[in-house]
């Protein structure tokens, strides 16, 4: 008796199921997709995607040539003024750092790597990418540096 009862309510269900079912005349058209399932709101909490990607790192490249003194320093700035010969080719003959055998060039590094009154130069917003800078005066000497590059740091370089 109770799975004849069970049978009659199911059929009956199923006779009245298209009168709620969508017709064609009352579908309307929509391009939009729906997104808002279960777990919808933990995928958007783990993509960050209203954030944008991360910025790039700050980096900068510079070169320098390092002299013990400031009338050395003031020299090779005459020379360099002069275009006697290249700053690659001043550090070579002048600088006393290590980097002399590179033109002084000290690849890429990010502030801090550097002695502060040396990353003050290279990382100033008004300092200017291919201009010689100095002589910056640190605890190893004089230096006349030029930044060849920056990178990351937003819109101040």
């Amino acid at each position: 008796m109770m799975s004849r009862t069970l049978f009659l309510i199911a059929a009956v269900m199923c006779s009245c199921a298209h009168a709620f079912a969508p017709s064609a005349s009352n579908i309307q058209s929509s391009s939009t997709a729906l997104s808002m399932g279960l777990f919808d709101s933990f995928t958007k909490a783990f993509t960050n995607e209203e954030y944008g990607p991360p910025p790039d790192a700050v980096k900068a490249t510079a070169r320098h040539i390092l002299v013990p003194t400031l009338e050395d320093a003031n020299e090779v700035l005459g020379k360099v003024a002069g275009g006697e010969t290249s700053f690659a080719g001043l550090a070579s003959q002048y600088s006393t750092c290590p980097s002399k055998s590179r033109g002084g060039s000290l690849g890429s590094f990010s502030p801090g790597t550097m002695v502060k009154e040396f990353d003050e130069v290279v990382f100033a917003p008004d300092t200017k990418v291919g201009e010689i800078m100095g002589p910056v005066q640190t605890q190893f000497g004089y230096h006349l540096i030029v930044v060849d590059k920056r990178t990351g740091g937003g819109d101040w370089y």
